[in-house]
């Protein structure tokens, strides 16, 4: 009897490696490249560093901004369509990021900052096998100020941008979260009238230590903005909207405008505004504040 072997076409054999091929393709994780880009702004002016605006404020008075900078990490984009998250691991660059903490330097050291400006924290998300992702239609997350484990480094060692000396308040309470400098009133009886954000009530007998253990009022709050279109959309950062409640020619209390001191009286208007609680306590008076939604970021 004659033996008959059965040899597949080549043709047959190259489509099923091509198929097999397309189908591992398709299975593996992909990375894109991503940024959120961030824009200054005094309500509907873009900002340029030392200039004046007008109407800021319950006064409507004169402000002249001469410092803008913040930090912002734990950076991702949520899928609203499917409730999954993507992490953005940010570049390792040297300079205005490190591990998930990057530095958005919108001034140009007109006020004796920085004339070094940084715009964007950038970096890569990882889409898993069989998720799709439209980067136009997301919302655009992260938490603003800096993580406790990174927030009381040794300030003559720390890593740029935790070492921005211009950002540090003390080794106890660690960085400024937010720095955004200005004078009221310039062309009358100039006041000095700042926001500044960053954690209080850190434990610990010296200022030039780190805290004995984690701050009790850490003062980080997380933002998202809905409907983002990664590609084309910027986040527009807005103190003017923090500051309408406040008289920005006159500081009730304390270091100049709200800085997030518990006895601060400028920051009972402010914090709220911040999307965060204020417990205030000046010794004599004591009131709480309930955080609003936050105003000092938006889609631009």
């Amino acid at each position: 009897m004659k033996t008959i072997l059965h040899v597949p076409p080549i043709a047959v054999i190259g489509s099923a490696l091509f198929l097999s091929a397309c189908s591992d393709s398709n299975s593996l994780p992909t990375e894109e490249n991503v940024a959120l880009n961030f824009a200054a702004v005094i309500g509907s002016d873009s900002f340029t560093c030392g200039t004046t605006y007008s109407n800021v404020g319950t006064g409507l008075n004169e402000w002249n901004v001469t410092d803008f900078r913040f930090f912002v990490h734990e950076v991702h984009l949520h899928d609203d369509a499917t409730g999954n998250q993507y992490n953005v691991e940010l570049t390792q660059d040297g300079v205005w990021q490190y591990q998930d903490v990057a530095l958005i330097d919108l001034e140009d050291g007109c006020g004796g900052g920085n004339p070094e400006m940084n715009s964007q924290a950038a970096g890569t998300i990882t889409i898993p096998a069989g998720q799709t992702l439209d980067t136009s239609n997301v919302s655009a997350c992260f938490v603003l100020g800096v993580p406790e484990a990174l927030n009381h480094l040794d300030p003559a060692s720390a890593p740029s941008p935790l070492n921005a000396s211009g950002m540090l308040w003390a080794w106890k309470s660690g960085m400024k979260y937010l720095r955004i400098d200005g004078t009221g009133d310039p062309n009358g009886t100039p006041v000095g009238y700042n926001l500044h954000l960053g954690a209080q009530n850190c434990p610990g007998a010296s200022a030039t230590a780190p805290p004995v253990s984690a701050c009790a009022t850490p003062n980080t709050v997380e933002v998202c903005i809905d409907g983002f279109n990664v590609s084309t959309d910027s986040i527009a950062v807005d103190p003017k909207a923090v500051l309408a409640g406040n008289d920005v020619s006159t500081n009730l209390s304390g270091a100049p405008g709200c800085q997030s001191f518990p006895d601060d009286e400028d920051c009972l208007a402010a914090m709220p505004k911040l999307g965060l609680g204020f417990d205030f306590n000046n010794g004599t008076v004591t009131r709480s504040e309930v955080a609003e939604a936050q105003q000092l970021f938006r889609k631009q």
